[in-house]
Formats: structure tokens, C-alpha cells, sequence
């Protein structure tokens, strides 16, 4: 399966996809609940690893907020926990990214009914004030599937652990934005 994967993976990148504007990512959806711009500034080491990452893949991230009577479904690396998400992939769309990094990092398979977010977030480099840009769309997925993965991830990638939580906990990444997409 994990060979097939990357196959399929190593094929979308050679497809590259035109840049997609968040503004008309929107209109393919019945708009956003949320579009947050955050600002940056990171350090010289640090800004050209996530700069290189970003040059490498399509300026985007995709996730989701799936939610059953058991909760909504979080992995954590370390000690924060995430809704369930990565970066978007050349020669894929990005409902079609989403659902791919829910099902890679949990192990639960996801329908993707709605645009919740557009995070638009500029990385500065702290001591050139160099910039770029990075944008995260995070979708409301339905499970068609509950079942948690046993071993969460793919290889390369530091899933520590997956849950339904019926809260989320204090340590949980962007906290306030998930909160709202929630209600």
C-alpha cells in the first residue's frame, strides 16, 4: 500500500497545478467561515527550511475538522495537537489534499463537504526581512470511516498519537481559530 502511495504521490508532483488564489478557492465554495493573515518572523536556520519546503510543494496546506458524537479527531506531534493536515500536493486539489493528509495521519477516511479557512501566514526572515507566503485551507470533512490508525502517519512523518477528543485540549495548535470553526 505505502509503495502504491508513493507512486500516486511521485505522479502528482510531476502534474503541476496553476497557483491557486485563495479568492478563488473561496468562490468554488459557499465562502469561509474564517480567513485569518498571521505574520511571522523566523530565524535565519528555520526560515530557509520551511522557504525550501515551500519552494519544493505548492505554497499550500490542506486539512480538516472532522468531528463525530465522539469528537473531533486531532494528531499529536509532541506536545501539541493539530487538526489533521499537510501540505498540498502538485496535482491535486486541494479537497482531495485534505482528505488524503486526514486519511495518511489517522487513518480515517473523509468525505470533504465545506471550505472553513484560508490561513494566509508570511514567513519573515529575522535578520533580511526577506518574505514569502503560505497558505492553509482547512475543510470540514465528513468520516466515512471512524477507525483510528494503529501505527498514525507515513513514513518520515512524527504522528505521535490520533484521538477523538470531546475537548480540545489546552495544548492544541491555533486553538482559537479550531474553537470557532467548531461552533
Amino acid at each position: 500500500m505505502e509503495h502504491r502511495e508513493g507512486r500516486e504521490r511521485a505522479d502528482r508532483r510531476r502534474r503541476r497545478p496553476a497557483v491557486v488564489d485563495p479568492d478563488n478557492l473561496i468562490a468554488r465554495y459557499d465562502g469561509v467561515r474564517a480567513r485569518p493573515d498571521k505574520r511571522e518572523t523566523l530565524a535565519p536556520d528555520r526560515w530557509e527550511s520551511a522557504r525550501t519546503r515551500e519552494q519544493n510543494e505548492t505554497s499550500w496546506g490542506v486539512g480538516a475538522l472532522v468531528e463525530t458524537d465522539a469528537g473531533v479527531l486531532l494528531a499529536r506531534q509532541g506536545d501539541k495537537w493539530f487538526l489533521p493536515g499537510g501540505m498540498h500536493e502538485h496535482g491535486e486539489t486541494h479537497a482531495e489534499g485534505a482528505a488524503r493528509e486526514v486519511r495518511e495521519e489517522t487513518g480515517v477516511t473523509v468525505e470533504i463537504t465545506d471550505l472553513l479557512a484560508i490561513t494566509e501566514q508570511t514567513f519573515v526572515h529575522a535578520e533580511d526581512g526577506r518574505e514569502f507566503a503560505f497558505r492553509f485551507a482547512t475543510f470540514r470533512g465528513e468520516p466515512t470511516d471512524t477507525t483510528l490508525a494503529t501505527n498514525p502517519g507515513i513514513d518520515g512523518e512524527t504522528i505521535d498519537d490520533v484521538a477523538w477528543r470531546e475537548t480540545l485540549p489546552d495544548n492544541t495548535f491555533d486553538r482559537e481559530l479550531v474553537t470557532r470553526l467548531r461552533d
